[in-house]
C-alpha cells in the first residue's frame, strides 16, 4: 500500500508488463542499427577479457562521437583509499556552472567501460543539473571484485568532500550518479559512507539501477531476451563482481552489492534518491521494487518509467528522446534538492 501521492502512483505496472509493451519507433530504429552495426564486430565468444573490452569500447564510440559543448574537460587522478592506487577521473565542468560537484559512475556490470565509455552521460548530467561532474574509472571484476570499485568511488566521495574546504568551486553539494552498475555502486557508497557517519552525498540520481540479485522477477521473465541487455549477460556480470555463488550467506545477498538486501533504518536515513528505469529492461522490476522499498521506509525519492526504450537508452540522445527527457528530470530532481 502506497500514500496518497507517492512516486509509485505514476506506474501503471500492468500496462508496463503487458505484450503491448513494445519499443518506441524511436527505438526500434536504433534497436535495428546496432544489429547491422554489431555485424561488423569480431565475435567475442573466444575473446580474453583485454580483447572483449577493446571491442565494447569501439562499440561505445558511437554514442560519444558529437558531445555537447562544455566549459572545460580535464583528466587527473586522486588518492586511492589506503594501500590502493590512484583513481583517475574526468572532471566536467559545463557553460553554467554552480558550485559542488556530481561523482559519475559508468555502467557496464562492474566488468566494461572507463572514461570513454559514457562521456555523453557526464556532459549531459552535467548541463542538466548545471554542476560540474567527476567521473570516475574505477577498478573492473573480475580482476578486482567486490569491495574494489566501490573502494575507489569512496575514495572519489572524499576528495570532492576535502577539495570542498578549500575550493570555492566544490564548496556546495557534492552528488552522487551511475548508470547501471554504476548506480548501484552510487547507492552502495552513499550507504557505506552515510553508516560510517562521514560526509555522504546529498543527492542520489541512480539511472536503470542494478539493485538486486534476483534472477526470477517480472521484467526478467518478460525482456530478460531480446531486449539488448540480457539475463545471462547479467548472471555473468554478478559472478564476476560478487563471486562465490548464491547459497545461504552468499556475498552477492551483502547490501552494499545488493542495495535491496538493506534494512529500512539504513534506507531511512540515505539523501533524495532519484530513480528511473528503461520500460525494456530486465532491471524494471529492480527499480520498482527499490522505489517500494524508499516508500517503506519513508525515505525522499522520485521514480520514473522511460517507456518503449531498452537499458542504456540515456547514452543515445542524438537518437532518443526519452534519453533528452531523462536528463531534464534528473536535474530538475537536482535543483530542487540542491538550490
Amino acid at each position: 500500500m502506497t500514500k496518497a501521492g507517492s512516486p509509485l502512483d505514476k506506474l501503471d505496472l500492468d500496462r508496463l508488463f503487458s505484450p503491448e509493451s513494445k519499443r518506441s519507433a524511436e527505438m526500434e530504429a536504433v534497436f535495428t542499427f546496432v544489429q547491422e552495426e554489431d555485424k561488423k564486430l569480431p565475435d567475442q565468444s573466444k575473446m580474453t577479457m583485454a580483447e572483449q573490452r577493446k571491442v565494447r569500447a569501439l562499440s561505445s564510440k558511437r554514442w560519444n562521437s558529437d558531445l555537447p559543448a562544455v566549459r572545460n574537460v580535464e583528466r587527473f587522478t586522486i588518492p586511492g583509499l589506503t594501500e590502493a592506487p590512484p583513481v583517475s577521473v574526468e572532471l566536467v565542468t559545463p557553460l553554467d556552472c554552480a558550485p559542488g560537484c556530481i561523482v559519475y559512475m559508468h555502467g557496464g556490470g562492474w566488468t566494461f567501460g572507463g572514461l570513454d565509455s559514457h562521456p555523453n552521460i557526464a556532459f549531459n548530467l552535467a548541463i542538466a543539473t548545471k554542476t560540474r561532474v567527476l567521473s570516475v574509472d574505477y577498478r573492473l571484476a573480475p580482476e578486482h571484485p567486490f569491495p574494489a570499485g566501490l573502494d575507489d568511488i569512496v575514495a572519489a566521495i572524499r576528495y570532492v568532500a576535502k577539495r570542498g574546504d578549500s575550493d570555492a568551486d566544490f564548496a556546495g553539494p557534492i552528488g552522487i550518479a551511475g548508470d547501471s552498475a554504476g548506480a548501484n555502486l552510487a547507492m552502495a557508497a552513499t550507504m557505506r559512507e552515510s553508516e560510517a557517519g562521514r560526509r555522504r552525498p546529498d543527492v542520489v540520481l541512480g539511472f536503470y539501477g542494478v539493485w538486486g540479485c534476483d534472477f526470477d522477477t517480472p521484467s526478467y521473465r518478460r525482456f530478460g531476451v531480446g531486449h539488448g541487455l540480457n539475463e545471462a549477460g547479467m548472471r555473468k556480470f554478478l559472478d564476476f563482481y560478487a563471486p562465490g555463488g548464491d547459497g545461504p550467506g552468499a556475498l552477492r545477498y551483502d547490501p552494499l552489492v545488493s542495495p535491496l538486501y538493506a534494512s529500512e533504518a539504513t534506507i531511512a536515513k540515505l539523501p533524495p534518491i532519484y530513480l528511473n528505469a528503461a520500460g525494456l529492461d530486465p532491471l524494471l522490476s529492480d527499480t520498482i521494487s527499490m522505489a517500494r522499498k524508499l516508500e517503506e521506509a519513508g525515505a525522499v525519492y522520485d521514480v520514473n518509467v522511460h517507456e518503449g526504450v531498452h537499458h542504456g537508452f540515456m547514452q543515445i540522445t542524438a537518437r532518443l528522446s526519452q534519453a533528452r527527457s531523462a536528463y531534464q528530470l534528473a536535474g530538475e530532481f537536482w535543483l530542487k534538492h540542491t538550490r
